[in-house]
């Protein structure tokens, strides 16, 4: 059976840190703690790149631990989204004093640089109240753009859904091991927890409307998500090539992805496996070691499958998952219509953050899911 441990996936926590993240560099990143905390300021005044452009950057080798290195990468990623994005017109190159550090640091951590969901979600979380729970009532973001109520709930009703998501992997695990090793009943009692855990899910995502609006997302939030997929972006100081990156992306999250992984809904279609197979890039290495791991063998599905005519109540254990995670996917494309096509203006592109039309990947994703019905 799959050791959590070994991914850096936390038995509670799941893909979360174990540890609450940290919120402040060693002494000698000072610069770069002071640079986040400013950086609404920065971006209010048109000050971002006139001051970006003149950052030092101190011994990396200082930075020994990962969290450490998350606490940097989330700087430097929103420091490098401002820079390109926070002040018209955009650019096509990014500075030395930015981008040696910001490759250097996601080199380390073996993810492109560039924000993704690790550093503005898993890694962007403090807790107001250290007693009570991870919960976006009990959250504060640790790194904003331009700051506010709607920015902060984006992210922190985001890490909510990862921690109430986070009780099925063990489940998940657990009934993939009894699918190998053929308990019938181990495998249906986990498919009843992970279901019930699903449930929870759906719930959870729901609370993005309360306090996010979607003007505000559309025109505040979501530019700073925005990749460099076309024209590319070149890095002084690091390459001549220029670099080309989707922005940061729900589908970088790899709880949906594991949870696709073990139970064995496959992503086939044009529309749906490259995207979600290059999003697994921008995960944090252990984490997308672990989706393969769970992917690899024989499924839930299979399983399920094999036993249809014996076991009606393991086909219904997985059905009612299934049922779950399309009632998750249709919310998913509700959510994204109301937050992107609804509030973008006439004319303008519609496309999600990671930079694709989002209607069909979702939308196909959907049939996907429903499809493993048995």
């Amino acid at each position: 059976m799959l050791n959590l441990a070994d991914y850096d996936v936390d038995p509670v926590r799941g893909f979360l840190p174990a540890e609450d993240p940290l919120t402040e560099l060693p002494p000698e990143f000072s610069e770069w703690d002071r640079l986040g905390r400013e950086l609404p300021y920065l971006l209010l005044t048109n000050r971002v790149r006139s001051t970006l452009v003149t950052m030092t950057t101190p011994d990396l080798s200082l930075l020994t631990t990962n969290g450490e290195l998350e606490r940097a990468m989330q700087i430097l990623s929103c420091l490098g989204m401002a820079y390109i994005w926070g002040e018209q017109p955009a650019v096509d190159r990014l500075p030395a004093a930015l981008a040696v550090p910001w490759a250097a640091v996601a080199d380390r951590l073996g993810r492109p640089p560039i924000v993704t969901h690790a550093s503005v979600v898993l890694n962007n979380w403090r807790r107001l109240d250290p007693n009570d729970g991870i919960n976006a009532d009990n959250l504060a973001c640790i790194q904003h753009f331009l700051g506010g109520m709607d920015e902060q709930w984006f992210f922190t009703a985001t890490v909510e859904l990862e921690a109430v998501g986070a009780a099925a992997l063990l489940p998940l695990v657990e009934a993939k091991d009894g699918a190998t090793s053929g308990n019938v009943g181990l495998v249906v009692k986990k498919l009843e927890q992970m279901q019930k855990v699903f449930k929870k899910v759906n719930v959870a995502l729901l609370r993005i409307y309360e306090r996010c609006d979607p003007h505000i997302f559309y025109y505040r939030i979501r530019p700073f998500m925005a990749g460099w997929n076309q024209d590319g972006l070149i890095f002084e100081g690091v390459s001549d090539t220029p670099s080309k990156l989707n922005g940061a992306s729900a589908a970088q999250s790899s709880l949906f992805q594991a949870y696709d992984a073990g139970l064995g809904i496959e992503h086939l279609h044009p529309e749906t496996q490259p995207f979600l197979t290059l999003m697994r890039d921008f995960m944090p290495l252990k984490h997308r070691q672990f989706v393969e791991e769970l992917g690899a063998g024989e499924s839930i599905y299979d399983f399920a499958q094999a036993n249809k005519k014996e076991s009606p109540q393991l086909v219904e254990a997985f059905n009612r998952c299934i049922d779950e995670l399309d009632e998750f996917r249709k919310i998913h494309m509700e959510v994204a219509v109301r937050y992107v096509l609804k509030a973008a203006k006439e004319g303008e592109d519609g496309l999600g953050t990671g930079g694709t039309s989002f209607v069909p990947f979702l939308s196909e994703a959907r049939k996907e899911t429903k499809a493993k019905r048995t």
